[in-house]
């Protein structure tokens, strides 16, 4: 061999193990990709569940919800019972 092929040999050596430890930064580069895309998957998951329950915790338990507007409705019987209750005791005396 020349001088000339046994360098030729030495760089394809060279390019041949820079190839290989480039493809193993690029698999290492892509492992830590896919960890962090999980991670922000199940990271959304859980955002948009607890998003969803505290929606419907509002819908049910809210100022404005059926459960309220229910326990208003109950305190004006409520009261309205007890006013009519009070009128009848006092025209038994009359």
């Amino acid at each position: 061999m020349t001088a000339r092929e046994e360098r030729i040999a030495a760089l394809v050596r060279g390019g041949e193990s820079e190839r290989e430890d480039l493809a193993l930064v690029v698999r290492d580069a892509r492992e830590e990709i896919e960890r962090r895309r999980a991670q922000w998957k199940t990271a959304s998951m859980i955002a948009t569940g607890l998003a969803a329950a505290g929606t419907v915790a509002y819908k049910l338990f809210g100022k404005n919800s059926i459960s309220a507007q229910l326990a208003r409705a109950a305190t004006v019987v409520s009261l309205l019972v007890g006013l009519g209750r009070a009128f009848s005791r006092l025209r038994r005396f009359w």
